[in-house]
């Protein structure tokens, strides 16, 4: 009886000991969770993930090169070179490190030394950086001719295509952005870039359900993304489906607390269901953050007018519709305020 105790407490000890390793075998290396999330574009947990991995070994050149790209993705101009920096010193760049650097001086505002970066550089990627330091330099003619010389060039030109279409619909040529979103959907229908302008043009031809579909497929590769939130938000609210664009304020609310724009839309959802009470007591909470916000601004007179308050709601509206008389909702609204203090 003592030799069976003995030995099912050492079988005890071995199996034990067996699920504590094959507990490590499955723990996931973050390394891999960052590189498949930086293929899906969730480039929130692929730099998440990236940090945790070169915690585990500071010279995980591999895990610096993803942090890098994350931090370009995300506009992080100085925490980029300081990676390039790191990689420099590891030996370990990468082939397009000249293309990141002039990225991440572009990022900077340092048009001079992005430019002399891309010197003798011919690729599609150097022709898109070209055209947004021209952009930045306020020169349309060059970026027209970046643009141009980018098409004809080799490589990827899945991200030029986005960039022009981003650049024409600044411009408000609608035409143009139309040519260039059809490019970007040709070269790479699913990249994060191709699906954001594709919603942006489906946003100013007031095409919502399109857009709606464009941000929310952002949102199926990486769901924190504010802009993508935003846009789908009011891509939602604008063809009625509150159903889903209710949860998305709910979130963006939680991963945003202090947000003004989610604020502004939760007002708007209170007001959209009729309940101008909290539509108000939510802008109210919030007036000094949002004043100069004319979209915030008048959905607060618009919910002050429909509590009976229409003096407080001209007050607010009349300075609005000095600037914009000739913008149709401001006009609407200021002519019903107007007709209801006539009373």
């Amino acid at each position: 009886m003592r030799n069976f105790s003995k030995f099912q407490h050492g079988t005890c000890l071995l199996l034990a000991a067996l699920s504590l390793a094959s507990c490590d075998l499955l723990e996931p290396d973050p390394y891999d969770l960052a590189a498949d999330a930086f293929e899906q574009q969730d480039y929130l947990a692929a730099q998440s993930h990236a940090a945790e991995a070169l915690a585990q070994d500071a010279e995980n050149a591999e895990a610096l090169i993803i942090l890098l790209r994350t931090q370009l993705a995300a506009g992080e101009g100085a925490q980029a070179l300081a990676s390039l920096a790191q990689l420099t010193d590891l030996e370990a760049l990468p082939g397009d490190h000249l293309l990141l650097e002039a990225e991440a001086r572009l990022q900077l505002g340092e048009i001079s030394h992005a430019d002399a970066l891309l010197d003798g550089v011919n690729s599609a990627e150097s022709w898109r950086l070209r055209a947004l330091l021209a952009t930045l330099d306020n020169d349309d003619e060059i970026a027209l001719q970046a643009f141009a010389q980018g098409r004809a060039a080799d490589g990827d030109k899945a991200r030029l295509y986005a960039a022009e279409a981003t650049y024409h619909l600044r411009q408000g040529n609608l035409d143009r952005a139309r040519e260039a979103v059809g490019l970007a959907q040709q070269a790479a229908p699913r990249r994060v870039e191709t699906q954001f302008v594709t919603a942006w043009l489906a946003q100013l031809e007031e095409n919502h359900e399109i857009a709606a579909r464009a941000f929310m497929a952002i949102l199926d590769k990486t769901p924190q993304d504010r802009p993508a939130m935003l846009g789908a938000i009011d891509a939602l609210q604008n063809f009625d489906r509150d159903d889903l664009a209710d949860p998305l304020i709910a979130q963006g609310r939680d991963y945003y607390p202090d947000d003004l724009a989610f604020i502004y839309f939760a007002a708007r959802a209170h007001g959209r269901k009729g309940d101008w009470v909290a539509a108000r007591d939510l802008l109210q909470e919030h007036e000094a953050q949002l004043a100069g916000q004319d979209p915030a601004q008048l959905l607060y007179a618009r919910s002050l007018l429909q509590l009976g308050q229409g003096e407080l709601a001209r007050a607010i509206v009349t300075p609005i519709h000095s600037r914009r008389s000739s913008d149709p909702q401001v006009a609407e609204l200021y002519d019903q305020i107007l007709a209801a203090t006539r009373n």
